[in-house]
Parts: structure tokens; C-alpha cells; sequence
């Protein structure tokens, strides 16, 4: 017999098929939990169940305030009104929950990238609106924003801020 060739007799006492087994089972068992996992991970996408982290919807002015423009653009293609108001969650803009359009969050979150946007998208900035926009930007001193609103100016509006209320400085809801 060469001294190269391993027999039966050669295996070390005690090595047998049964902690082949044990080793096989060690080694196949992790991937086959990764693979269990990650099956069970995507059969809960489809319902809104993500097991990695907690998923919040979030209102288009939240969206616009949090500055996330890939939100803005995946819920105005879902059908979300550009115009609507709705419910900002508190710590957001405030302490206190506020309810805005989204041009109004986008002002209030000093992003004239979520500005034009909004308004390429179909944001209306009417009279009343265009004041209001104008009067938000100069209480959190947007002058980027004031000068991408400027040359918007409806022949209607007025630049008098006396009237305008700031809702993320007024009242809670």
C-alpha cells in the first residue's frame, strides 16, 4: 500500500458517517435559513410588510418638507393631489402638527429644488398662494426660493405679510 492512498483504516478513530452527517448539516443549514428568510421577506413585500425596518406613509407635504424628492415624484404618479393641504406630523416643520400644501412645506423646508419640482408638476401658485409662498420664505429666509417665485408673480398679488399667518409658529391643531 502507497503511503499516499487513504483507506478506511487510515480515517481518524471516531470519524464516521454519522459526523459526516453532523458536518454536512453545520455547513447546508445557514444557507438554507438565509434562502427561508429572504423568501419570507419578499412573499411580505407585495403587503406592505417589510421585516427590516417600519415603513411610515407619508402625506406629499411631509414628503416635500422632508426633502425627498423621489417620494414627491412616487406619490404625484400614484395620483396624489399637487395642490391638496394636508397633514404634516410633528417634529417635521414644528412641534406641533401642521397642515400645508406642499409649495407651503417646500418653502418651509428652504428647498427651491422641491419648489420647481412641485410647480413642474403642476403646483398652482395663484394670488392668495403666491402671497402666502412669498411671505413663508422671507420669515425662514429663503432668498432662493423668493427668487424662483419672483418672476411668478400673479397680477393679482401682494407682497403684504401683515395677514399672513406662519402655521408652523401658530397654535397646535
Amino acid at each position: 500500500m502507497s503511503s499516499t492512498s487513504t483507506t478506511e483504516a487510515e480515517k481518524p478513530a471516531g470519524f464516521g458517517r454519522s459526523q459526516s452527517t453532523v458536518l454536512a448539516c453545520a455547513l447546508g443549514v445557514p444557507g438554507v435559513l438565509v434562502i427561508a428568510a429572504t423568501a419570507a421577506m419578499l412573499v411580505g413585500l407585495p403587503f406592505d410588510v417589510d421585516p427590516l425596518w417600519e415603513v411610515e406613509s407619508m402625506t406629499l407635504s411631509e414628503a416635500a418638507a422632508l426633502k425627498d424628492n423621489g417620494e414627491v415624484a412616487r406619490l404625484i404618479g400614484l395620483g396624489e393631489d399637487v395642490n391638496g393641504a394636508s397633514l404634516v406630523r410633528p417634529d417635521i416643520l414644528s412641534q406641533h402638527s401642521v397642515v400645508l400644501t406642499p409649495l407651503e412645506a417646500a418653502v418651509a423646508a428652504e428647498r427651491a429644488d422641491m419648489v420647481a419640482l412641485l410647480l413642474e408638476r403642476g403646483a398652482r401658485a395663484d394670488a392668495s398662494m403666491w402671497t402666502r409662498l412669498m411671505c413663508f420664505s422671507a420669515k425662514v429666509e429663503a432668498d432662493d426660493v423668493r427668487a424662483l417665485l419672483a418672476p411668478l408673480r400673479p397680477e393679482a398679488a401682494v407682497e403684504d405679510c401683515d395677514h399672513v399667518q406662519i402655521p408652523w409658529l401658530t397654535n397646535p391643531l
